[in-house]
């Protein structure tokens, strides 16, 4: 069964499918669909988790092997397989079909993917999964839905947006699904509920100037760690909020991850960088010396840093402050020191 994204919270509350697929390229879809199955999961009894990430020479043997050992400390298991590439390769592939065939007992299976093309979704290992579980596409929302996102989004904020707030705020978030659940947070933080006009929003949302947000994503692509702090120092001094410059970071994170995942399933990375640089060719060597440095594993780690500093800028996380986590997020970023030219310093 597939379904998009957003009705995943209805299958959820039909009762849990013991494997669910979630693949699409949009980050917060993803993220999110992620969220709701584990938390499901932990609801209905899965305490025990394992996570296999596959990536080289993988062991499908034990993966398989670990599917079929019963758990010694819990009743019911999670299992995470995580596919960056979204291709298993011939020996993962008929792993996957095995699996499929015959799921492991009181596991309930989560497979992470990227956007697969049409040929791999034909394939026999993602039919046999297609069949055996629930498909949950994380796909972007197309800009002429993007107001109708933005509106059920504040709804259960408890806010009620004018359309032309809800056309300003899709015209600002240019598509970035999270960069607009970030200004639908500051949002809920600022107003009270009711009715939200364009000028309630204009006074709310606080923009960070674009040469700082340049920098900033210049400095992760660079790996240069101690420019990324001084720029978050600046703006943290200036009285900017963490809010407001996180999307911008977590943009510049979510193109490497796009573009890497791109990469590791063949595609052209001189193709990609036109593709998306075509007016902008003094940021391409960054970029590509960044991808050239980072394995995805590292890229995802990022990304789960950077939820853990939009639940502590909340106050949904009280384990550390957002602004240091912002610094230490810099610091996974530095590249180690072999020419001045690879750091772009």
């Amino acid at each position: 069964m597939n379904i998009p994204a957003d009705r995943l919270p209805e299958q959820l509350a039909r009762g849990l499918a013991a494997l669910y697929v979630v693949t699409g390229d949009e980050p917060l879809a993803a993220q999110e669909a992620g969220d709701a199955i584990r938390a499901a999961a932990r609801a209905a009894g899965h305490t025990e988790r394992s996570v296999h990430t596959v990536q080289g020479k993988y062991n499908w043997q034990g993966l398989l092997a670990s599917g079929d050992t019963l758990s010694l400390f819990a009743e019911r298991r999670l299992a995470e397989i995580r596919i960056p590439s979204g291709k298993p390769g011939v020996d993962g592939a008929k792993a996957l079909e095995t699996y499929a065939g015959k799921l492991p007992p009181d596991t309930l299976t989560l497979i992470s993917l990227p956007d697969i093309d049409w040929k791999t979704r034909q394939s026999r290992w993602f039919a046999a999964l297609a069949r055996a579980g629930v498909v949950v596409e994380a796909k972007p929302v197309e800009r002429a839905a993007l107001p109708g996102w933005i509106e059920r989004r504040l709804a259960k904020q408890g806010l009620t947006a004018e359309r032309d707030a809800l056309g300003f705020l899709a015209d600002r978030v240019e598509g970035n699904l999270l960069a607009a659940q970030q200004e639908i947070d500051k949002l809920a933080l600022l107003l009270p509920p009711g009715k939200v006009t364009r000028a309630d929003v204009e006074r709310a949302v606080v923009d960070v100037s674009r040469l700082e947000a340049d920098a900033l994503a210049d400095a992760l692509y660079a790996g240069n760690a101690a420019r990324f702090a001084q720029v978050v120092i600046d703006l943290r001094d200036s009285g900017e909020t963490v809010p407001a410059m996180l999307w911008q970071v977590a943009s510049a994170v979510q193109l490497l991850l796009r573009l890497k995942s791109a990469v590791l399933r063949g595609e052209s990375l001189p193709g990609l960088m036109r593709a998306l640089w075509g007016r902008d060719k003094q940021r391409a060597p960054l970029i590509e010396r960044a991808l050239k440095r980072l394995e995805p594993d590292h890229i995802e780690q990022a990304l789960a840093l950077l939820a853990r500093i939009d639940r502590q800028s909340k106050g949904l996380d009280r384990c550390g402050d957002p602004w240091d986590s912002l610094l230490e997020l810099g610091r996974m970023f530095d590249a180690p020191q072999k020419t001045g030219t690879d750091h772009g310093r």
